[in-house]
């Protein structure tokens, strides 16, 4: 059994309830509101679900055609206020360049099935192709993986995976990552309870600009006594420097 130091647990569990709400980047790609439909409680999608197969038939492409260009083709059709029609045939265009292995759209087709824009919500489909892009090291996908896992939607919630994945982003310097580790290491979730290694994730991602993170530091370090919390700005400095952010 985990026994959090000081008054950890009650103020983590303040905080914990921001976790979702803080985590969510609005990225320069098609990334808005990521996740947001599963973050609620609803069930999970089904272990196969009808829509993993609601991506219409690959579409012709022209000869010489490469994946950059089937994915700038799928941008171009996936923006705000988008037909029906134009978010499927952008599914289709981002599916065929992300079976060639096209990152980017790996992660913005995951994004559609998290969304269910385009195609049916399917959190299983979203799950498989961000770990798809995660493990080829895009740091978009390794959050929302890790987010995924913290929750349980579309994989078995498994701290110890949501823990890999945000570290993964986190050192690749994704600041919501940052601060949901550091969420993990106040509530003791998949690691052991540390209020010295929350602080320094709290403090990396306000050093990134994530001002919710800055807050979350501060409140950290005041219920802190004061040999921890010159263990953990010890321990922010040497992360800071492992991640070459000084």
């Amino acid at each position: 059994m985990v026994i959090p130091g000081i008054r950890a647990l009650a103020l983590w569990r303040c905080l914990a309830p921001l976790l979702v709400a803080l985590a969510f980047p609005v990225a320069a790609d098609i990334e808005v509101g990521i996740l947001r439909d599963l973050a609620k409680e609803a069930p999970a999608a089904p272990a196969r679900s009808a829509s993993a197969a609601a991506v219409a038939t690959s579409p012709a492409a022209a000869a010489g055609e490469t994946p950059d260009d089937w994915y700038a083709r799928a941008t171009a059709l996936d923006r705000p206020g988008a037909s029906a029609d134009d978010l499927a045939s952008a599914a289709s265009w981002y599916r065929k360049a992300a079976d060639k292995g096209h990152t980017g759209a790996q992660v913005n087709l995951a994004a559609m099935y998290a969304e269910g824009r385009g195609v049916g919500l399917d959190a299983l489909e979203a799950a498989r192709w961000y770990r798809r892009a995660a493990e080829a090291g895009d740091v978009r996908a390794q959050y929302s993986l890790a987010l995924m896992y913290h929750l349980g939607q579309g994989v078995t919630k498994d701290y110890d995976d949501a823990i890999r994945w945000y570290e993964r982003a986190a050192r690749q310097g994704d600041a919501n990552a940052m601060n949901n580790l550091a969420f993990m290491y106040g509530m003791g979730e998949g690691v052991e309870q540390s209020d010295v290694e929350a602080y320094a994730w709290f403090a990396l991602a306000a050093s990134k600009g994530n001002a919710d993170a800055a807050g979350n530091r501060d409140m950290a370090a005041s219920e802190m006594t004061p040999e921890n919390r010159r263990k953990a700005r010890e321990r922010y400095t040497q992360l800071e420097e492992q991640l070459g952010l000084n």
